[in-house]
């Protein structure tokens, strides 16, 4: 019988760039799995985390007299390893998220030493390449060794379970499932038997099948049954699970056994009419999850990983985008368990490999991530890429989205494929319609225009393609705990800005039954060591609850009211405790139908209602102002102090509100109004054959001329950590994202100079 024994104890490590027989093992730390270097360095701003080698060694030991095969199964280890047993190379993994397994079964002996070497350096072919978010090194998931009889379900089909069940044909009335078991021999040929039960939530076998025959080397098992009047998996509301127990025998005895959790399902994305669910439309209420949390990166114990989804659950979601990688199988058994409907998806993100522009590695990870996790009934998309058009390309986006999406129809067609595009990329590309379905990454309201541009560009798009399935696959803003104000506007970093945003951008989506599904981005704030915003460095802070999971923004409570049918009520800014002024609004969310407010005993009249939102204005007294919220038998209370002057400890200081993505600091702000710029430019000229800011900045810099006009103007950005995020964009749109930063005059400027240069005719 096949038998995981978990060796997560008991190694050593050393931050050290050698080779394998340099290393001291005496002079290693002891350290447990799940481990990564980057922690602390990759959380704390700067973009100088360490990326490079770290070594890892154990002293392995190995069951004696065992008789079949021995594996070594690691489940997560980023990004690119090399494994030794015993002196032995036992191969290299290149990814950093999907798991990986050795035969090591003719290397053992008696006294063994297993030695890891894990590098996050910059490799040009592994993905990802370039994104905003910290490449956490270290082998940060469980590593396990899994002894197996000679005969037994193929391990090595990219470290698969070996076993498929396809859903073929679901109904209310009856499924159609094929089953498929890959069994390897490495021993002598022998006739196997296969059995497979169909088991109900409580234990009763509802069909049983099996099959005999010869394995020499390798062979396959396929079973097609009717399951009649199936107990559908209906997402949050009935995450029923059946259980298939799969089994190996010769002769009487059994000698390898799987049970695989499988909740049956059937799903459409209708181009008109959104998503529905065994045939009832459902709105894809999503969030967005990076695994990582602070000080501990991404090496998450399971509790770390329950409460992520506890709190995922509270919120009311019922659909996570599990952003931008392969996460944890234990993660993904949770969606399954709690009826979450799931976009999974490959680190294929902002940019294409320089040397290999087949994107071979993307490709690889791809058939991973599908084989790995084949059996999760919460996961129905496969993401193919994330933002690839940020940057400039050799090939066009249709052909790179085509690529890998034809290899996840290879490798499964009981799903949908999909994508996230950009949000500068044309909204007539072709390469919409290559996946499946598709999805936007929109910031509007934050890094363009206003809030209320979506319901302009869900209509213009919804025009521009009619039949095309879409959803918004990103939107968020900045809200950080420390400020605050009574005017929230964007780019302010307060607490209440990302309220009033997210309040706004969902009361849009949620006009349009056609739009599938929206995913706020994120659920976490997260790391991302080359930001440095709003006064907080090394994090993107546009989650709903913060980096350590302890505090819920305001924004978290606006979505409970609107997703969640458990009682709630909630006062938002909380952490805005000194207020100067004679009267405030005190906003409440809850989804009762009516609440009532009352300040240091006294009632309060209800200035609005909006939905979920219940407005008041209340005079303040000086001292002490005790604000409590009833609605039935819920409460909420909060003290507000009257003070005599403005707090400033709540308002970001304006040097900070001058960084951002493409800006380092406000002096570089300030040097561009000391050049001798010309103010008698009335208006932008765009010549045919000549240069202008309409032109990508990659193809500025190619040209002399071109370069040395962006590093007159523009050279802080051109040194900025995240410039390799918009190089490959229109100056023109880079100009748009951030209109504080890069006033008209600048921009007539710029285009004045860039209009002189003539392109080279080829």
């Amino acid at each position: 019988m096949s038998r995981v024994t978990n060796i997560n104890k008991g190694w050593k490590f050393v931050l050290k760039e050698c080779e394998r027989e340099s290393l001291i093992v005496s002079e290693m730390k002891e350290i447990k799995l799940p481990h990564t270097w980057n922690g602390i360095d990759g959380q704390d701003g700067g973009n100088d985390y360490y990326r490079g080698v770290g070594w890892y060694v154990k002293e392995l030991e190995i069951e004696e007299n065992h008789h079949g095969r021995i594996f070594l199964d690691f489940q997560g280890v980023n990004s690119v390893c090399d494994v030794y047993l015993n002196g032995q190379h036992m191969g290299k993994h290149e990814g950093g998220y999907s798991g990986f397994r050795y035969d090591i079964t003719d290397y053992v002996s008696s006294d063994n030493i297993l030695e890891v070497a894990v590098d996050n350096s910059h490799i040009e072919d592994v993905y990802p390449l370039f994104a905003d978010f910290t490449f956490y090194g270290g082998i940060y998931r469980d590593v396990n060794i899994i002894y197996t009889d000679d005969i037994h379900f193929d391990l090595l089909d990219l470290a698969s379970s070996g076993i498929y069940v396809s859903q073929k044909n679901i109904t209310n009335e009856k499924a159609e499932v094929n089953i498929l078991a890959k069994v390897v021999n490495s021993g002598n040929p022998s006739e196997v038997g296969c059995q497979i039960s169909w088991v109900d939530e409580n234990g009763g076998i509802i069909l049983t099948d099996e099959q005999i025959k010869t394995i020499e080397k390798q062979g396959e098992f396929s079973f097609d049954i009717e399951i009649h009047n199936p107990n559908l998996w209906n997402g949050i509301e009935n995450p029923y699970l059946y259980n298939v127990i799969v089994t190996l025998a010769t002769g009487n005895e059994e000698i390898d056994r799987k049970e695989i959790p499988t909740g049956l399902r059937y799903f459409k994305f209708d181009e008109q009419e959104g998503f529905f669910l065994n045939g009832r439309h459902m709105k894809l209420r999503g969030v967005s999850r990076h695994q990582d949390r602070e000080s501990v990166g991404n090496a998450l114990t399971e509790e770390h990983q329950i409460e992520d989804m506890e709190l995922i659950k509270e919120v009311g979601a019922n659909s996570i985008r599990l952003a931008h990688y392969q996460h944890n199988q234990f993660f993904y058994d949770l969606c399954d368990k709690a009826g979450m409907v799931v976009w999974a998806e490959i680190p294929y993100i902002s940019k294409t490999s320089d040397i290999d522009n087949t994107a071979s590695n993307a490709i690889i990870q791809m058939r991973e991530l599908i084989r790995q996790n084949y059996n999760h009934a919460s996961i129905l998309m496969w993401g193919v890429q994330n933002e690839i058009g940020i940057m400039e390309e050799k090939k066009s986006l249709e052909q790179i989205v085509r690529e890998i999406h034809d290899v996840a129809k290879e490798e499964d067609t009981t799903r949908v494929t999909t994508q996230a595009q950009v949000m500068m990329t044309p909204e007539d590309d072709p390469s919409h319609y290559v996946t499946d379905i598709m999805a936007w990454n929109k910031y509007y309201g934050w890094y363009v225009d206003e809030v209320e541009d979506f319901e302009i560009f869900i209509n213009s798009f919804r025009s521009k393609n009619p039949n095309r399935a879409f959803g918004i696959s990103e939107y968020g803003a900045e809200g950080i705990l420390s400020w605050h104000t009574d005017n929230p506007k964007v780019k302010d970093y307060s607490e209440e800005y990302h309220a009033l945003y997210h309040e706004k951008a969902l009361k849009i989506f949620n006009k349009y039954d056609f739009v599938w599904g929206t995913y706020v981005w994120n659920m976490f704030d997260f790391g991302s060591d080359m930001r440095d915003e709003g006064g907080v460095k090394g994090r993107n802070n546009k989650g709903l609850v913060t980096f350590d999971r302890t505090t819920r923004k305001d924004a978290f409570y606006w979505y409970q009211s609107m997703w969640s049918k458990k009682p709630m009520i909630h006062i938002n800014s909380k952490r805005f405790v000194e207020r100067h002024t004679d009267n405030i609004e005190v906003k409440v969310y809850s989804n009762q139908d009516n609440v009532t407010l009352m300040n240091n005993g006294n009632p309060i009249e209800l200035l609005k209602k909006d939905g979920t939102i219940f407005l008041f204005r209340v005079d303040l007294t000086e001292g002490d102002n005790e604000i409590v919220a009833v609605a039935g038998d819920l409460k909420d209370s909060i003290i507000f102090k009257k003070v005599a002057e403005k707090n400033m400890k709540y308002v970001l200081p304006e040097e900070e509100t001058k960084k951002g993505i493409m800006v380092n600091n406000d002096e570089n702000v300030k040097n561009w109004f000391s050049m001798d710029l010309d103010e008698t430019i009335e208006d932008f000229e765009f010549k045919k054959g000549y240069y202008s800011i309409k032109d990508k900045i990659s193809a500025i810099l190619e040209n002399e001329e071109g370069e040395s006009v962006l590093r007159k103007y523009l050279c802080s950005m051109l040194e900025h950590e995240m410039f390799n995020m918009i190089k490959g964009m229109p100056l023109s749109s880079v100009f748009s994202l951030q209109k504080d930063m890069f006033p008209k005059l600048l921009q007539l400027n710029v285009n004045k100079e860039l209009s002189k240069i003539k392109k080279d005719v080829i």
